[in-house]
C-alpha cells in the first residue's frame, strides 16, 4: 500500500502526538496527575498506569517521542488499518504501564511513550509488506541487539540522559516490544484462521 500523509494511522499519529503536546504545555500539573507513581497508584489511580506513556520529562523527551511514534507509523504502519493500529497502540501502552507498575516501582515517577513505541516497531516489522524479509528481519535483529544492550548491566544511556531529567527505563522498551509481538502474532493467528474453509 501507498505511503500517504492522508492514511488513517498517519492522521491517528498526529492526533496522538497533538495530545502528548497539549499534556506537555500544562506540566507540571498533568504531570502529576497522569505520571505512574506506585504510591497512589496503589491507593485506587489506576488510570496512572495507562496515562503515565503520554506525559513526559520536558519538552526534549516530549519532541522525540512525539517525533519517533509520527515515523514510525508512516515508515511501519501505514497498511495497517486504523482500528488495528488503535488496538495496538492501546495493548502496548497498557502493557508497558503493566510491565512497569508490577516489576520496576523504582521508577517514581514514570513516564512516556517510548515503550509503546517500541511495541509498534515490533509489531510493524513483523506485519508490514512494504520491505522484504531480509530488511524486516535485520530490523528486528536490531531491535533485539538493542534491547539486550540496554538491559546488560551498568549500561547508561548516557546521550539521553543530557536531554531527560530522569533515568531512562529501559525495561519499558522490553515490555513494549513483548506487547508488539504478541499483538502481530497473535493478529497472524486470527487473519490465517479466517482464511481456512
Amino acid at each position: 500500500m501507498k505511503r500517504s500523509l492522508s492514511h488513517p494511522t498517519f492522521l491517528a499519529s498526529l492526533a496522538v502526538s497533538a495530545v502528548i503536546l497539549v499534556l506537555a504545555m500544562f506540566e507540571p500539573h498533568l504531570f502529576n496527575l497522569f505520571s505512574l507513581d506506585p504510591t497512589p497508584t496503589r491507593q485506587g489511580q489506576y488510570w496512572r498506569i495507562f496515562t503515565a506513556n503520554f506525559v513526559h520529562f520536558g519538552w526534549a523527551h516530549t519532541l522525540m517521542n512525539t517525533a519517533a511514534l509520527i515515523l514510525c507509523t508512516l515508515a511501519l504502519l501505514s497498511e495497517m488499518t486504523l482500528q488495528k493500529y488503535v488496538y495496538l497502540l492501546l495493548s502496548s501502552c497498557l502493557v508497558v504501564g503493566l510491565g512497569i507498575y508490577w516489576f520496576n516501582p523504582e521508577y517514581q515517577p514514570y513516564a512516556g511513550l517510548s515503550g509503546a513505541i517500541h511495541g509498534l516497531i515490533v509489531a510493524g516489522l513483523i506485519q508490514t509488506r512494504a520491505y522484504p524479509l531480509w530488511i524486516k528481519a535485520t530490523g528486528l535483529l536490531l531491535i533485539m541487539g538493542k534491547l539486550l544492550q540496554e538491559n546488560l548491566p551498568g549500561y547508561e544511556a548516557t546521550d539521553l540522559q543530557q536531554l531527560i531529567p530522569a533515568t531512562v527505563a529501559v525495561e519499558s522498551h522490553v515490555y513494549g516490544a513483548i506487547a508488539g509481538a504478541a499483538f502481530a502474532l497473535g493478529d497472524g493467528l486470527i487473519q490465517l484462521k479466517k482464511r481456512k474453509p
